[in-house]
């Protein structure tokens, strides 16, 4: 039975029955089904201690206090516990199950991401330095077939771990008198985060190869940062989307009707939450729905990355044609976290759209910047390839910049830079008190051109290592700045035209100091000189670049 199961599973996926065949083993699925087992033991035992114990008759001479006794004082926060007809305290039963039923969510969730994350990106970076990633590529499977096979096969382990603790988990929730549909709605929840979260290992392991065996630690610490940023309280603002990519946010909706006691904080301003004024946060099929509309559109991204980088190591992870949609994509998503009817006060949806644009620029940047031969061979051969009836083109090959792949990232950036002003510019109208900061946000969006050309001019050098030079270059460029202003005492106050023209926090810094049109205006041409020069560096070197060997020799 076992053997023709493994048969189909190799006829429909051998990259599957490869992974399967090298882990599934005796030792490694009793190993794996005791840790399981002794962890949801523990929890239990740690629960029942909890469980106040009555005193023996007499001695009972002061009250006592539990958070799961029934009766509560009606001078105090605290449970009082009271005697039953047997004598026994009266436990609140359904609040014992809900504390094992939330724990048990959140470790279950918090192993499934951070370690599977780890399983992923380490597997990869040794089959890149064993060669063996080489030899799966020259073979007749698919990309798809590959990357389904590696998700589904490599935590299989972790997968085995999770079900042995679904009988506790579902017998927890429905103690708690959770509704069934509710559950399950959370277990699709994780199946959509595990496949946003997977999806994107298996693009970073692939693509950051010079990291070496730092890869898997990353990778993991960036999943477990994440996850911490979503069991924080909502903060109605852009930042929110980020509690959607965890299942902790269907986890908020399961505890909103319920006495929360010591979880408060994840169901803070759920009932306030909106996406472009319609609320979301009391329904849990428009949170199931939200959710899922985030993992799936990340999850989509990072597949399309995969089946381009995969089979050509030396391509581009997105196509030019691919970034425009996905930062209109991201953009809408944001934008719809941001417009509240009743937004918090400060500058809280400000300082969440500049990180948000920031970390995906970054990654928009890595995405898209092609590497030095490439660029040798669009400098060298553009002319040969655009058709001789465009004369204008082959002259000016605007077109060629904005969809070739191999072609400089700048203006393709420059573009995703206008449709993310564009799609903003609502935020900027509706919050008129953030006008300031909308300004302040394009001076940032300017920055990012310029970190882009940075990392095109460093990729397109012959210096070993260009992407550990140009990811130092960068982030130099991003953190320096303020520590220098602050070092130096200079204040936003004192020059606020140093801190907008040369710190990413230029749009809070224009926001909260209200900085005047004139020092807006110098910031934004401040920062367009230094991108003139940067993209006239970049132009001769490829112009350089483009002159065939024999006129490079006859010029010298």
């Amino acid at each position: 039975m076992t053997l023709h199961l493994l048969d189909k599973i190799g006829n429909w996926n051998p990259q599957l029955f490869r992974e399967i065949k090298g882990r599934l083993n005796t030792g490694n699925m009793a190993i794996v089904s005791a840790l399981s087992l002794s962890a949801q033991l523990l929890l239990f035992m740690y629960y029942s201690a909890q469980i106040p114990v009555p005193p023996a008759n007499g001695e009972y001479t002061y009250p006592i206090y539990n958070r799961f006794c029934i009766f509560k004082n009606a001078s105090s926060y605290e449970k009082q516990c009271v005697r039953d007809a047997l004598g026994n305290f009266a436990i609140d039963w359904s609040m014992w199950w809900l504390e094992i039923f939330i724990w048990l969510s959140i470790l279950s969730v918090l192993a499934l991401l951070v370690a599977g994350t780890y399983m992923l990106v380490s597997d990869l970076d040794k089959e890149e330095r064993r060669g063996t990633l080489n030899f799966i590529r020259l073979s007749p499977q698919s990309a798809k077939t590959i990357f389904l096979g590696k998700i589904l096969g490599v935590p299989i382990l972790l997968y085995l771990a999770t079900i042995l603790a679904v009988p506790l988990h579902l017998y927890a929730g429905l103690a708690a008198q959770i509704p069934l549909n509710e559950i399950l709605c959370f277990y699709t929840a994780v199946a959509a985060s595990c496949a946003l979260f997977y999806s994107s290992a298996m693009l970073f392991g692939l693509t950051t190869s010079w990291l070496g065996g730092f890869q898997p630690w990353l990778a993991s610490a960036t999943v477990f940062v994440v996850f911490g940023i979503s069991g924080l309280p909502l903060t109605r603002a852009a930042g929110d989307v980020l509690h959607f990519l965890s299942p902790l946010a269907i986890l908020r909706y399961q505890l909103f009707l319920v006495d929360k006691t010591d979880f408060d904080s994840l169901v803070e301003n759920l009932d306030k939450l909106q996406w472009f004024y319609s609320p979301v946060g009391t329904n849990i099929a428009s949170g199931l729905a939200l959710s899922l509309l985030v993992c799936a559109t990340g999850t989509y991204w990072m597949w399309q990355g995969w089946q381009r980088r995969f089979p050509n190591p030396s391509a581009t992870v997105l196509s030019k044609r691919q970034s425009y949609l996905v930062v209109i994509c991201c953009q809408v998503i944001f934008l719809g976290f941001a417009l509240q009817s009743d937004p918090p006060g400060g500058n809280g949806n400000l300082i969440c759209l500049l990180i948000l644009n920031l970390v995906m620029f970054l990654a928009l940047i890595a995405a898209l910047t092609s590497d030095r031969q490439s660029l040798y061979d669009w400098a060298r051969y553009r002319q040969q390839i655009l058709p001789s009836n465009q004369k204008l083109w082959r002259r000016y090959p605007l077109l060629d910049l904005i969809w070739s792949d191999k072609s400089p990232a700048v203006v393709a950036i420059a573009i995703n830079f206008l449709s993310s002003v564009i799609i903003l510019t609502p935020w900027g109208l509706v919050e008129k008190n953030e006008i300031n900061g909308f300004w302040g946000v394009i001076c940032c969006l300017n920055l990012i051109l310029i970190y882009a050309a940075i990392t095109q001019l460093f990729l397109f050098t012959k210096t070993r290592n260009q992407e550990m030079w140009a990811v130092g270059t960068v982030g130099s460029a991003i953190l320096l700045p303020p520590v220098i202003l602050s070092m130096l005492l200079l204040t936003p106050e004192k020059a606020p035209i140093l801190w907008l023209s040369s710190t990413f926090f230029g749009g809070f810094v224009s926001s909260s100091f209200a900085a005047s049109g004139n020092t807006i205006l110098l910031s934004i041409l401040s920062q367009w000189t230094v991108l003139v020069l940067l993209n006239l560096k970049l132009r001769s070197q490829l112009r350089l670049a483009g002159q065939s060997a024999s006129k490079a020799l006859l010029k010298a």
